[in-house]
């Protein structure tokens, strides 16, 4: 009876960084399979853009605050200055296009979907970069 209560318990831990790289893998492999099956990943798609964050966020902070929180800034400069490129090329874009085949609730998600993505890996790509004392004004 000792014995399969031993074969049933938890070999080993898990961190919080192999559960969201779990999650991230999980969420691409939902996005790739609507995208065989004919439909577009709408709430899926805003999932993995969310998982893929905070398992970002998770990683940049592991490496201290003060990195992190210098890491999070240029994420998010980078964000914003591309969510504004966008902005200006749907804005000129909109003077060609008559009426918009999504709905409002499926351009929210790709929208977030957009914005947590551009976030994840802004935090992805200034990972290894040093954070730099000096303010820009």
């Amino acid at each position: 009876m000792k014995k399969s209560s031993t074969m049933l318990r938890i070999r080993g831990k898990y961190s919080n960084q192999d559960v969201l790289k779990l999650g991230t893998g999980v969420m691409l492999g939902f996005v790739v399979v609507e995208l065989l099956l004919g439909d577009m990943p709408q709430g899926t798609l805003m999932s993995f853009a969310l998982v893929l964050y905070y398992w970002r966020r998770d990683v940049a902070y592991a490496q201290g605050d003060a990195k992190g929180k210098a890491i999070g800034e240029q994420a998010s400069t980078f964000t914003l200055r591309a969510v504004i490129v966008a902005l200006m090329i749907g804005f000129f874009i909109s003077f060609r296009v008559d009426t918009v085949d999504y709905s409002l609730r499926a351009l929210m998600h790709y929208g977030l979907a957009f914005i947590f993505g551009l976030k994840g890996f802004g935090l992805w790509f200034f990972q290894d970069l040093e954070p730099s004392t000096e303010r820009h004004v």
